[in-house]
């Protein structure tokens, strides 16, 4: 129909943009690209010319083999029990209630936080390529009060994305290093694989396996921290179904096994989620989410209590996010987003029933070739 009306009119401009960007939807790039090049040889409006620009520059991308990009966030939050401490202000000790001292009550804390990421890509191969990639990853967080739980965290991953016969295999292997408080907390190798269908052209089902071999450091906060050291195997089901151009509805189950030195440090994990995203026009977002997960312990701490430990935890996020341009036009390429958090855990022991409220505020920018 676009073809038709372009013959009967071809100086009609907004229509051979609208044509442009279909082409390019249709990755049919450089019959893309020259429907562009024409629109900006043309004294057509402003807001056409600058609309074709911003499609060639995604044709040029796209058309590109190697691609970098670079993102930074700066983010500030509070939590009203940053502490994690339980919820009735008791600890068992053998089996006995004991009242938490005021310095091991819940304790509500500010933080500041900065991360930031380098991703290289290469693609390969023919009209449907595949594509090596590597992430690197940085992130910190410094608590105003409770300088213990100040974190950083340092990561690096690679792997590639293949396709064969309508699935996407998309194999991994990275490297994690954390610090907590200043002092090495964790180091782990984590590996991965990941598969995915679309069974319809809305619909995707995948499947991934992801094992780590996590070896923890003790440090003078932590000195038990390397009875965690160990291996752990996640395994993780789902489906993510566009409703709606607007709208997308995501589902996920998963089955966590924790290995620990310490066996009561070992544990079973059951988890379902599901998440909803509506695009609000004008680059605005709203995320919201349900998850719940499961964890069953192989053993008691027997200095706590001779019962097994269970944990069951509900998770309710909400987050909304903007271009910041839409305040300030110099704010292009900047994205700014608002989150409330949610965590309940009860528990058959008094140390681990507890809940905490987190609000969040980050501004990101991404940057990419």
């Amino acid at each position: 129909t676009l073809e038709r009306i372009l013959i009967l009119a071809p100086g009609r401009d907004r229509t051979r943009l609208l044509y442009a960007a279909v082409l390019f939807r249709l990755d049919a790039l450089q019959d893309a690209e020259r429907e562009l090049r024409l629109v900006l040889k043309r004294s057509a409006p402003a807001d056409v010319i600058e609309e074709a620009k911003a499609y060639l520059k995604l044709v040029e991308g796209r058309q590109r083999k190697t691609h970098f990009d670079a993102r930074i966030s700066f983010g500030y939050g509070y939590d009203d029990n940053r502490n994690s401490a339980a919820d009735s202000d008791q600890n068992l000790f053998f089996g006995a209630p004991i009242v938490l001292n005021p310095d091991s009550r819940s304790q509500d804390d500010t933080n500041v936080s900065f991360s930031g990421g380098l991703g290289i890509s290469r693609e390969f191969g023919g009209a449907k390529p595949q594509k090596g990639f590597v992430n690197i990853g940085y992130y910190r967080g410094e608590q105003t009060r409770i300088n213990a739980l100040d974190l950083q965290a340092y990561s690096i991953s690679g792997g590639f994305n293949l396709r064969f016969r309508g699935y996407e295999i998309t194999p991994t292997l990275g490297f994690d290093h954390v610090l907590l408080s200043q002092s090495t907390y964790l180091r782990s190798i984590h590996k991965g694989l990941r598969v995915s269908r679309r069974i319809r052209p809305r619909v995707e089902v995948f499947g991934e396996i992801r094992q780590e071999e996590q070896r923890f450091v003790r440090t003078r906060l932590v000195p038990t921290a390397e009875d965690r050291t160990g291996g752990q195997w996640d395994y993780n089901a789902g489906a993510n179904w566009v409703v709606t151009p607007r709208d997308r509805l995501s589902f996920a189950l998963g089955h966590r096994r924790k290995y620990a030195r310490a066996v009561a440090q070992a544990y079973r994990r059951e988890s379902l989620g599901v998440e909803y995203t509506r695009l609000l026009g004008r680059g605005m977002f709203l995320v919201t989410g349900l998850s719940a997960q499961f964890d069953r312990y192989d053993r008691p701490d027997v200095t706590l209590s001779t019962l097994g430990r269970n944990d069951d935890a509900i998770i309710g996020q909400l987050m909304f996010g903007a271009p910041l341009n839409l305040l300030w036009k110099p704010l292009a390429g900047f994205t700014g987003t608002i989150g409330y958090e949610r965590f309940q855990q009860t528990s058959n022991l008094l140390n681990y029933e507890y809940s905490n409220n987190r609000i969040s505020a980050m501004v990101s920018y991404k940057w990419g070739i």
